[in-house]
């Protein structure tokens, strides 16, 4: 894409901070193109660029391709979000009689909070310590969940094998489906995870993100600096980690615009509050990765988050560019600095050099 369609591109999806003006003059002079439109998509923003286009009353100037697609995504996400809901509700009422403590996690809670269309999910998320993983997997196979895969729309059931290796190097289980058949939603996804990360250790900061979880609109999450943290970790777990960049899965924007969303309304005692949760918990370079990255892409100015960066920012002056395949036991770096553009590569592992090997998981 070009400097116009890359411009019009992060324009729709800064929704919070809207330039009308400029998004007009970017549609009148052609920057709609199939490529825009087909980042917006990949990167799950569909809804998030209708709205934006029907706030700032810009969806006229749109080809009318460009503009259908974008609606129907929008309205779909709506309609979509209706399953969904029933589906967490379901999961919630069986997580709450089975006795365990657990919080969900990620589009659980924030498909309501985001404006109508704007946020979907495509499976619930729950984070739980270790010790109940039994229970609640109890709990979900008597309600007539099953282990196992989608493979083109198809549930294949996972081996002892495959459940295993899943627990023992992801930490997280293979996922629990239920076949619902609710509209746009044939099979009901939950994701169990008791890891803030890839491996499979002890973690200190997860009993303490479950303890102090609430329940907030009809389900039981993290608090709110606890939420942020997490989104920020599981960001900086997929963006830095090998096998994420050859899957295409490391940089999806959506991920990033939900820091965004959740920060946009954050005062000096919040920024000061996940702080020190950060520093207490020892993910301070999950934190700065994952905030940096999306102020970089979204190209924020704003000075709370820019005194907080600074206050946070490691040591390290390769934080930004280092990945790591933690089977192998490598180490790589990015020669992009510039992560818009890493962003918009067609082969982020060919921006890749290794650096070291024998690296500790």
């Amino acid at each position: 894409m070009n400097q116009a369609q890359q411009e019009l591109f992060w324009s729709l999806c800064r929704f919070l901070d809207p330039d009308r003006e400029r998004v007009a003059a970017l549609l009148r002079a052609g920057a709609g193109t199939p490529g825009v439109l087909g980042h917006l998509l990949y990167n799950r923003m569909g809804g998030i660029a209708y709205h934006m286009m029907l706030q700032t009353e810009t969806v006229g100037y749109a080809p009318r391709e460009f503009r259908n697609t974008l609606r129907d995504v929008w309205l779909l996400g709506k309609e979509k979000n209706e399953s969904y809901a029933r589906g967490r509700a379901l999961i919630s009422e069986i997580l709450e009689k089975s006795g365990a403590e657990y919080a969900l996690l990620k589009g659980a809670y924030l498909c309501d909070r985001y404006p109508p269309g704007c946020r979907t999910a495509n499976d619930v998320d729950v984070l739980a310590d270790g010790k109940w993983i039994t229970k609640i997997g109890d709990a979900l196979r008597s309600a007539d969940f099953r282990q196992g895969f989608l493979r083109n729309g198809v549930f294949h059931p996972a081996s002892r094998r495959e459940i295993l290796h899943t627990k023992m190097t992801r930490g997280e289980t293979v996922p629990y489906f239920l076949e619902v058949n609710f509209p746009y939603m044939q099979y009901l996804e939950v994701d169990l995870n008791f890891s803030l990360d890839y491996k499979n250790t002890a973690d200190t900061a997860l009993p303490a993100f479950i303890s102090a979880s609430e329940k907030r609109d009809s389900c039981r999450i993290l608090s709110a600096p606890h939420f942020l943290l997490h989104l920020c970790t599981h960001l900086y777990k997929e963006a830095t980690t090998y096998p994420w960049i050859r899957m295409r899965r490391d940089m999806s924007l959506y991920k990033f615009c939900d820091l965004y969303f959740l920060l946009y309304e954050y005062t000096l005692q919040d920024y000061d509050l996940l702080l020190t949760e950060a520093r207490k918990h020892a993910l301070t370079i999950q934190c700065y990765y994952a905030l940096e990255m999306m102020r970089s892409l979204l190209q924020l100015e704003d000075p709370m988050l820019l005194e907080f960066l600074a206050r946070i920012c490691p040591d390290d002056p390769n934080v930004l560019e280092r990945v790591i395949a933690p089977a192998e036991k490598r180490e790589y770096q990015y020669t992009e600095k510039d992560v818009q553009k890493r962003f918009f590569a067609q082969d982020r592992l060919a921006l890749l050099k290794e650096v070291c090997r024998d690296v500790q998981k």
